[in-house]
């Protein structure tokens, strides 16, 4: 299983309002500087974190975003679910085969019910506000590329000679 880029990114955006929570309302290009998102992804990932009720928007001189509740009774399920869908975990992992892909007849995909029940199961009693103040801070541009962050590399110029190591 593997979410999607927007799902890491709604998780750290959240993370980043329980920690600031002195600052709310907050605006996504707030959040984006501090986590380094990109604005204008941050700003429709937020559309839909405020359709799942995770989130309500502010208008007006202070405008942002605030919890829609406290973030001690979001869920990681639920965030997870208003990006990815309902049925992330739902789907066999090898559904391309003849078995038509029921638990009484695969038993790969009877495993995989069972475990993704344990993992529905953890992420709906783990809150928003134990993941955000039990994982460290940190900017996006710093995170690995398994997460499908690419690293820049630095701009030579042309005429800059290439040094090489005697």
């Amino acid at each position: 299983m593997k979410v999607k880029k927007a799902t890491a990114y709604a998780l750290h955006a959240l993370m980043y309002m329980v920690r600031h929570a002195t600052q709310l309302p907050i605006t996504t290009n707030t959040i984006a500087k501090g986590e380094g998102i990109p604005p204008e992804y941050l700003a429709k990932i937020f559309q839909r974190l405020s359709k799942a009720h995770i989130v309500n928007g502010i208008k007006g001189r202070k405008k942002g975003h605030i919890f829609a509740r406290p973030p001690e009774e979001i869920s990681l399920l639920e965030i997870i679910n208003s990006i990815e869908g309902e049925s992330l975990f739902d789907d066999c992992p090898i559904r391309h085969c003849q078995c038509a892909g029921t638990p009484q007849n695969c038993h790969i995909y009877a495993q995989w019910i069972s475990a993704t029940r344990e993992i529905n199961a953890l992420f709906e009693e783990t809150s928003l506000a134990t993941v955000a103040w039990n994982h460290p801070e940190h900017r996006f541009h710093s995170l690995p590329e398994s997460l499908g962050i690419k690293k820049k590399r630095p701009n030579r110029k042309k005429s800059e000679p290439k040094v090489s190591a005697l």
